[in-house]
């Protein structure tokens, strides 16, 4: 592709692509990356040379005897090379009964085939309509390779070349509630594991059976894996029968999808997971934060939590009780290294609660769509512990970021409590440069490198416009520059 006298590098090309097209491709993102290939030879060599574009794809069964060319799937999983591969298999049918392996759109030959020589995956994502959905495709993976004498491979084998799995199931039956044995008594062997099971309250007449729940997964499934996310809106009572078996887990991701636990819905019991740095909770009711009582961990590294659910922003009310997150954070304060907090509005007397002062141990804090009083930095400025008692709060802190903001938030407050980690005086620097005034520090460089300031840009959808900040904030962030911080503030989006 030529630019004026020049031309555009593929590799150029190839990562302007990339930037356009999802990384796992649907029916019709495939038809762009086609039609890109066809509009002239320079693009359909960009697009060929560039395996990241064919390194995924996602494949829809509908029915059973759905028309489906393997052989055009292996040829475009071929173009990624070496790269990592990745696969989504929607086999949901439009009803219940569609579970019958005469109906199953799982039980489809021709993905059977495919799924006996595609090449080794680095992710998976299976998605049924039931679980018998996932059973039909196994059965009609071995009947195959048995009666074409192929390899055996199956997606209930240990043995099934892939690196991570995601498993998505819409229902469970009467069949399954009843089922003597496990419902999925082998699977690939992973050891990162994605879970996405139905919701247990859909808003409709139709019963939702739901098995019990030392049922779904043989031991042997869950022990190995060291990577964890489970999305469904069962009582954590439920979600901790699952994590007992889950020794090994140094990842944990749970969304609660918005389910408020009762006292009577949460564990009797604490579940152990003794390997676990990193925990990520989403879909929080504040009610819900009790559950953190009830999860024995011993060093979190990193702490993630996003409340509400699909958009909400939650707010902390007097009748929440904040005791189990700060007893959390107590708990892990001299081993939490990150901490994330999303979509949440935390009124004054609950702020030094729900937004944390001393972890030492602190290098990221990430504040996203949290509503708070920006006073909270002018409690922390003056109050900065001397050196004889240790040091300042956050002391290792690298990173801060503060995004999302409503207008009436005054980033003055985060500047100057930034500004005061390290002492300094203005100066003129030399003879020739009268007049220049620059800071000039007397401390040591602080830890901190990186701040980001956001606010929400829905305002200026139609009313809004763009405030310039004040020279003085200008003036102070200019400090922080010098000083050796990434400064990086957005517009401000105020009402006309």
């Amino acid at each position: 592709m030529r630019i004026g006298n020049g031309i555009l590098p593929p590799e150029v090309l190839g990562d302007v692509f990339n930037n356009t097209l999802p990384d796992t491709p649907n029916v019709f993102s495939r038809k762009r990356l086609i039609e890109l290939c066809l509009v002239c030879k320079d693009w359909r060599d960009a697009a060929h040379s560039d395996g990241r574009l064919w390194s995924g794809i996602n494949l829809e069964f509908t029915s059973q005897t759905q028309v489906f060319s393997y052989r055009k799937v292996l040829a475009w999983l071929d173009r990624s090379r070496g790269r990592p591969k990745r696969l989504a298999v929607v086999a949901a049918g439009r009803t219940i009964n569609c579970a019958e392996t005469s109906l199953c759109s799982a039980s489809n030959p021709a993905l059977a085939q495919f799924l006996l020589q595609v090449p080794a995956l680095d992710h998976l994502h299976l998605e049924f309509r039931t679980s018998r959905c996932f059973k039909n495709l196994c059965s009609s993976m071995k009947s195959l390779s048995e009666g074409h004498e192929l390899a055996p491979r199956s997606l209930d084998s240990s043995s099934f070349p892939v690196n991570s799995l995601s498993l998505k199931v819409a229902y469970f039956t009467h069949d399954d509630r009843t089922n003597p044995k496990h419902i999925f008594n082998s699977l690939p062997g992973v050891s990162a594991l994605q879970l996405n099971f139905p919701a247990t309250n859909t808003g409709r007449s139709t019963a939702i059976f739901l098995p019990p729940i030392a049922s779904l997964f043989s031991p042997s499934i869950l022990q190995p894996i060291t990577n964890l996310s489970i999305g469904c809106n069962w009582p954590f009572r439920d979600i901790a029968v699952l994590l007992n078996s889950c020794v090994n887990i140094e990842e944990l991701a749970v969304d609660l999808r918005g389910f408020e636990d009762g006292v009577n819905l949460l564990p009797r019991k604490q579940v152990s997971l003794p390997k676990v740095r990193v925990l990520r909770l989403r879909g929080i009711i504040p009610l819900s934060l009790k559950s953190l009582d009830f999860l024995k961990l011993r060093a979190i590294s990193e702490f993630d939590v996003q409340f509400g659910h699909r958009g909400m922003i939650l707010q902390i009310l007097e009748i929440y009780h904040t005791e189990s997150w700060e007893k959390f954070l107590w708990r892990h304060a001299e081993t939490l290294r990150i901490l994330r907090i999303e979509d949440l509005k935390v009124p004054e007397e609950h702020l030094l609660s729900m937004i944390p002062t001393k972890l030492p141990m602190l290098e990221e804090l990430h504040l996203n769509r949290v509503y708070f009083n920006a006073d909270i930095f002018d409690y922390w400025t003056p109050t900065l512990p001397s050196e004889v008692e240790g040091s300042m709060w956050f002391p290792r802190l690298k990173t801060l970021e503060v995004l999302h903001l409503p207008p009436e938030f005054d980033s003055k407050k985060v500047l100057t409590f930034l500004r005061t980690r390290r002492s300094h005086h203005e100066e003129s620097t030399r003879k020739e440069e009268q007049g220049v005034v620059r800071g000039v520090f007397r401390s040591p460089p602080d830890s901190m490198q990186r701040l980001v300031l956001t606010y929400e840009r829905w305002v200026s959808q139609r009313m809004g416009k763009i405030q310039e900040y004040s020279g003085e904030i200008l003036e102070l962030s200019a400090v922080l520059r010098r000083a050796g911080i990434l400064v990086n503030m957005g517009p401000k989006y105020v009402g006309r």
